[in-house]
């Protein structure tokens, strides 16, 4: 797991580039090496952010990622999932759900780490489960109303995704069950329920251009603050100081906001895709419901980003468009991109405290042009090397002649939202 790809896969998968390396001859008995490895640490000591834990993942990966084809393959065999502790399940899990196509595995996975002998898995799994709730899991979760420790978790769970609030009791959730059953819907009562909190909730925007780009007046990016004239000092300063006010505020209100909206995302239902289209509108929300139809490869949303994004040119919301086949996206990303066509990227005069903060907006689809760009056209025009206003204005020029001489010819990879130039025939 390169620290670059565990930065990368926060963003939907749809936008990642990287190729998994292992032979395919090799993959699967590969992958079911490292699947053997994890199973085999101690429940109590398995962790995805520690050693073994750790390098059993990044070896995963390298070997099988983005897309995981082997190891959802794998796990798909009723063989190789008995042999699994509940511990390593939620664990491959987290792994696979990053997908929005493994759904009804990864439920049925997370399902399974309500049993695990680890505390902080099994709240991983309390927690991941109501995102891939499906009717079938509710008798299993109503069995688990009978067992120690895995039973609170699975009445907070039963709540949450029916809004009934019955008694943790057996019987009183099976006569419920048997009842309304083939009517509860869970999508729909998530969908409203979601609705209802973000109604109450407010995501402040920020000026995203001003964030990715050196402040005026300032054209190296390389320059160490403390050699730098006065009146610079006082530039990075002030930008670093809104940075950690305005921007910090936007993403403490996504703190609040994500949750709600992990709950529904995952969902196969059409019923979904619309409930996102009513947020693309939105200053705070609108790109990452972007990025998430873009995921969930909605082209029948185009219509609804189109009009989104012509009111509010966004970055998230173009990279969607473009992700779903609109090419016109690569245009208007290089029309903000010769907005700051002598402007290098901010990365080398954000403080510690910025730089944590832009993890989190490349979880919501908030990316600058330049790198929606190079993730659309599957190409590397050198804009995080270019420290100064001659280079960022070469890495343009590239950019631009490259969509002049291949915008007619590209074609999408519709599995992986990028574009690719036909090889030219013979």
């Amino acid at each position: 797991m390169k620290k670059t790809a565990l930065a990368l896969c926060l963003i939907p998968m749809a936008f990642l580039h990287a190729e998994p390396t292992a032979p395919a001859a090799d993959a699967e008995a590969t992958v079911l090496k490292q699947i053997q490895l994890l199973n085999q640490v101690p429940e109590g000591q398995l962790n995805d952010k520690v050693d073994p834990g750790y390098s059993i993942l990044r070896s995963l990966y390298d070997q099988d990622g983005p897309d995981f084809l082997t190891l959802r393959r794998l796990l798909g065999k009723a063989t190789v999932r008995s042999g699994l502790n509940p511990s390593a399940r939620c664990v491959l899990a987290g792994v696979i759900s990053q997908r929005w196509d493994t759904f009804t595995l990864s439920g049925n996975l997370f399902l399974s780490g309500l049993k695990s002998a680890n505390p902080d898995l099994r709240d991983k799994a309390r927690k991941k489960l109501v995102n891939f709730i499906q009717p079938a899991h509710i008798p299993v979760l109503i069995d688990l109303l009978k067992v120690p420790g895995p039973n609170v978790l699975a009445y907070d769970i039963l709540q949450e995704v029916t809004g009934q609030h019955i008694d943790p009791i057996v019987k009183a959730w099976q006569a419920w069950w048997a009842k309304n059953g083939k009517t509860a819907d869970l999508v729909g009562h998530l969908i409203n329920d979601t609705r209802s909190q973000l109604a109450n909730h407010t995501a402040h925007a920020f000026d995203q251009e001003r964030f990715w780009y050196l402040p005026p007046g300032l054209d190296d990016a390389q320059i160490p603050y403390s050699r730098r004239p006065s009146a610079e000092q006082t530039k990075i300063s002030d930008w670093n100081a809104w940075v950690n006010t305005d921007v910090k505020k936007y993403v403490e209100d996504w703190s609040a906001d994500k949750p709600l909206l992990d709950r529904v995302i995952h969902q196969p239902d059409p019923r979904v895709n619309k409930f996102l289209e009513t947020l693309l509108p939105d200053a705070g929300l609108g790109d990452y419901a972007g990025v998430v139809l873009g995921w969930r490869s909605s082209r029948d949303s185009l219509d609804a980003l189109r009009a989104a994004s012509q009111a509010t040119p966004t970055v998230g919301r173009i990279l969607a468009r473009g992700s779903l086949g609109d090419k016109s996206a690569l245009g208007d990303l290089l029309q903000i991109m010769e907005r700051h066509q002598t402007s290098p990227l901010s990365y080398k005069i954000m403080d510690d405290d910025a730089r944590v903060l832009l993890m989190t907006l490349r979880t919501v689809g908030m990316i600058s042009a330049e790198q929606a760009f190079e993730l659309l056209a599957h190409a590397n025009f050198e804009f995080e090397s270019a420290m100064t206003s001659k280079e960022k204005k070469k890495a343009y020029k590239k950019a631009k002649a490259w969509l002049k001489d291949n915008q007619a010819r590209l074609t999408l990879d519709p599995r992986r939202g990028f574009y690719v130039v036909p090889a030219a025939s013979n």
